[in-house]
């Protein structure tokens, strides 16, 4: 191949450049920017909020990385964000992102809209906020619960910036309750007056956990959260893990020592057996349950309650005439009577015994009585109050991080359940507090009018990033 000399002397000129350092050469010759690196928070939804390090180049991000200053000790650990954090450019630069207002043109569910400017926008917007405002009253605006993405509103719809601005603009119907956690709030309430739960590293101290439906590792993942906390606490104790779930999560994956598969919503039934057992047995901590429990056997009623409607006697059968013994929970739970019996001996005989469940134990029919059930499970082996024991409630740590909401107080304390604002919607004068749990008044005002007013608006003005 023939080359002419201004080639040969332009290349040589080039790659004799090579003796430069890295720096030099990339500053000399690529005349690149430099990477700029800023931390910001993790915009997933899992309520952890994991810092993150955004590295750009130009206005780019580049690429996204995780904590990894300081020492990485449980109590001073790094707060490393999971994989969904770390990928967050990919949210970024998403091919549909809308990143400008739209306004629908055509009918609804047609598809049909076309960009505004976020002047109009905030005109429209402003424009209805006030004629609502005007003919219904502020009870007549709502924040739909889990509205927008959690990390990027400022610590959720209940305490960012839509509750503070109408909270300054006169007040909102609020709401009760959440979707992920309804059921078993309710019941703790009724059950411990709250929900009370050790912080996870108690785990440290235990020899025996027993986890129904509580997977830290997927649900509560990243530095900032329980997941990291698990596996330190785990790692650090020793004891013997068992998870009682559905589905192998990957909170079993390398920290578990036993999976028992449960049918779906069967909770209860397996937690019957396990105390038909330990009162067969006498296994049960009978100074915690009479000294602290109401209601677990006939002697701790109250004199006005039926005879037998204590919960030993309807695990005994004296309550309705079927004994609650593991043959009858294997039926139902679909796990073998025989590891049923050895499981309850277990439990009661290991001390100290961790017990735990997670949020979707609750989240079927009667999911409240799963709930109560493995509450009831610790209170029947004196788990409570003690290192390396726990309530049967969702742990938390002392060692998660989240950013503070914004200060505002809404005037108005009228307020629905959270999954019923579809009803205040199509029929909201007829809500009250006795047919749908209306806290705060006896019964909403002329929410229908306006609610299918607000659709309307919504709908045609959205606002995005």
């Amino acid at each position: 191949m023939q080359q002419n000399r201004r080639d040969f002397l332009k290349w040589s000129s080039l790659f004799g450049g090579l003796a430069l350092t890295p720096m030099q050469l990339s500053s000399n010759l690529l005349k690149t920017s430099p990477i700029v690196t800023k931390w910001a928070g993790c915009n997933v939804n899992c309520g952890t909020k994991c810092p993150i390090k955004v590295h750009t180049q130009d206005g780019v991000v580049k690429y996204v990385s995780t904590d990894n200053e300081g020492e990485d000790e449980f109590d001073t650990r790094q707060a490393r964000a999971c994989v969904r954090g770390r990928s967050s450019r990919y949210k970024v630069y998403n091919a549909n992102r809308l990143k400008r207002p739209l306004k629908r043109v055509g009918k609804r569910g047609e598809g049909k809209f076309m960009p505004i400017s976020w002047e109009q926008a905030f005109d429209e917007i402003a424009s209805k906020m006030k004629e609502v405002k005007e003919k219904y009253g502020n009870e007549a605006f709502f924040i739909t619960y889990a509205t927008g993405t959690t990390g990027t509103i400022i610590n959720r719809c209940t305490s960012g910036p839509w509750a503070r601005l109408l909270s300054l603009y006169g007040g909102y119907l609020n709401y009760y309750n959440s979707y992920s956690t309804a059921q078993i709030t309710n019941a703790m309430n009724y059950f411990y007056g709250g929900s009370p739960a050790s912080d996870i590293a108690t785990l440290r101290s235990a020899k025996l956990a027993i986890f129904f439906g509580a997977n830290h590792v997927e649900t509560r993942m990243g530095g900032g959260g329980i997941g990291y906390a698990y596996h330190k606490a785990l790692e650090e104790s020793g004891c013997k893990i068992i998870h009682i779930d559905p589905r192998y999560n990957d909170s079993c994956i390398g920290h578990c020592d036993e999976w028992i598969p449960i049918a779906p919503g069967t909770d209860a039934a397996l937690i019957a057996a396990l105390a038909y057992v330990m009162i067969k047995e006498n296994l049960l901590d009978r100074k915690f349950l009479d000294t602290y429990t109401i209601g677990f056997s006939e002697n701790t009623l109250p004199s006005d309650a039926p005879k037998n409607s204590s919960y030993e006697s309807y695990v005994l059968g004296t309550y309705d005439g079927i004994e609650k013994t593991p043959e009858w929970a294997s039926k139902i739970t679909k796990i073998p009577s025989r590891r049923i019996t050895q499981l309850a001996r277990e439990i009661a005989l290991t001390k100290p015994c961790f017990i735990e469940q997670g949020w979707g134990v609750q989240r079927h029919s009667n999911g409240e009585q799963n709930a109560r059930a493995i509450a009831t499970l610790a209170c029947m082996i004196g788990s409570i109050g003690i290192e390396g024991g726990n309530t049967g409630c969702r742990t938390g740590s002392s060692k998660t991080y989240d950013i503070m909401g914004m200060p505002y107080k809404n005037p108005i304390k009228d307020s629905i359940p959270c999954f019923l604002y579809t009803d205040a919607i199509y029929r909201g004068k007829e809500m009250t507090d006795l047919s749908d749990g209306v806290r705060g008044t006896k019964q909403l005002k002329q929410y229908q009018i306006y609610l299918q007013y607000s659709r309307k608006l919504f709908n045609q003005s959205a606002q995005h990033y």
